[in-house]
């Protein structure tokens, strides 16, 4: 069968609970994988060994390169359900191989980027960051949680040096912050924040809440006005327990008071995207937000039914296309593309049509040509500024945290015309 040249779309069933829209993640990691695509000598032995695969096909995977098409949607691109956001176009036996890997590599992603710019878009003009290997399910989620919140608008912490080596982004050092560990370890507060805050004089911020709230505040103006004098003084204070609107609050009011209008406030614990909102709907005086626990797990949506489904096949001139007609997992046929619609600049409804129609404007890329990339990818600096450009074009009401929109998706006439014809094959 493998002289069959198949054609398969990966799409989400159904839009994730709390979810207006969802950002394509992981085209980067799907491009380069599928270009370094390998069976070892290793793994081959393994499979022969437990009579999973036989010596003929065996042969096959030491050779193994994929030669197909690969058309995706760029990384940090919108969209919905039902929508088609990875084609591929191969030999069948070459398409069906990578299921597994395509499915996860882009379920995590675009699960992680989802969340990260919903805590972004609650943030507004204040400072997003995430303590990413904090609380993370794995040393790989971590990382690309980091870089989910880097695409999104945010910026990451705790593991900047290593992020930026992966990633090969300039590496900024914006603060840093003694937290309980480095507070407890001294005889008093004010002597740990006095000795730390000497050591990286303009750069330290201090945890305020290790024993007493109030006196922790007063402790770190006193710190802060003592540097002053030698024409230094701390970067900002953190606070990660308590009422955080009543806390920030009163630290602001107190550092004011003393002279201390450039200290900045940063609050913690358990952040989501609805208490970021509910805080800034109050005013709060917050500069940062930094959260972890809530985000990195996505603990609203954890989960993304990606499928990846057989569209067509084709054996020489003979092309059949191929639907999944069971209620509720139904799959469309033939080769797809996905059009844009816009009005005045905002995104007005997508229509999910043919390759060969032209209905607005084409958001599936093309990566790979014959196993080879006839597109560049993006540095991550670019993947950012583009999701920026798509937030800007998302009408206004899909940008809300607290309330759920719909927004309109259509087939083409063409593509129902061939499903009808799919669906009276198989009746």
């Amino acid at each position: 069968m493998n002289k069959n040249v198949a054609t398969f779309d990966l799409v989400v069933r159904s839009m994730p609970r709390n979810r207006n829209f969802l950002l394509m993640g992981g085209t980067e990691e799907i491009v380069k994988e599928i270009l370094n695509w390998r069976y070892t000598k290793s793994e081959i032995k393994y499979l022969l060994r437990n009579k999973i695969i036989t010596p003929n096909f065996a042969k096959y995977l030491q050779g193994f390169r994929f030669t197909g098409d690969l058309y995706a949607l760029p990384e940090g691109t919108v969209f919905f359900r039902g929508e088609p956001v990875v084609r591929i176009t191969a030999p069948l036996m070459e398409a069906n191989l990578l299921t597994m890997f395509l499915t996860n590599a882009f379920t995590s992603n675009t699960i992680f980027l989802s969340k990260a710019v919903r805590g972004v878009i609650a943030a507004k003009d204040k400072k997003f960051l995430a303590q990413a290997s904090l609380r993370a399910q794995s040393h790989e989620s971590a990382f690309k949680f980091g870089r989910a919140v880097y695409i999104s608008g945010g910026y990451g912490a705790n593991t900047i040096p290593s992020f930026c080596r992966k990633y090969n982004l300039p590496f900024v050092l914006a603060s840093l912050k003694a937290y309980h560990a480095v507070i407890k370890s001294f005889p008093t507060e004010i002597e740990a924040m006095r000795k730390i805050a000497e050591l990286f004089p303009d750069m330290m911020d201090l945890m305020v809440d290790t024993y007493d709230f109030e006196k922790g505040i007063r402790n770190a103006i006193i710190v802060a006005t003592e540097l002053k004098k030698k024409g230094n003084s701390i970067k900002g204070i953190t606070i990660d327990s308590g009422n955080l609107y009543k806390r920030s609050v009163k630290a602001r009011k107190l550092l004011d008071r003393a002279g201390l209008n450039d200290v900045e406030i940063t609050v913690a614990s358990n952040l989501d995207e609805w208490k970021i909102a509910d805080l800034l709907d109050k005013n709060a005086p917050i500069d940062k937000f930094m959260v972890i626990t809530e985000m990195i797990s996505s603990c609203d949506a954890p989960s993304l039914e990606a499928v990846y489904k057989l569209a067509e096949l084709q054996n020489g001139n003979i092309i059949i296309p191929r639907a999944k007609l069971t209620p509720g997992k139904i799959s469309y046929p033939g080769k797809k593309q996905l059009f844009r619609v816009y009005n005045n600049g905002r995104m007005q409804m997508d229509i999910v049509g043919l390759e060969v129609e032209s209905l607005g404007t084409p958001l599936l890329k093309r990566m790979i040509e014959k196993g080879n990339l006839v597109s560049d990818l993006p540095t991550l600096d670019e993947i950012r500024n583009y999701a920026q450009e798509q937030l800007a074009e998302l009408p206004t009401r899909l940008l809300s945290i607290k309330k759920c929109y719909s927004y309109r998706v259509e087939k083409s006439s063409k593509l129902k015309l061939l499903m009808r014809s799919c669906r009276a094959k198989h009746k």
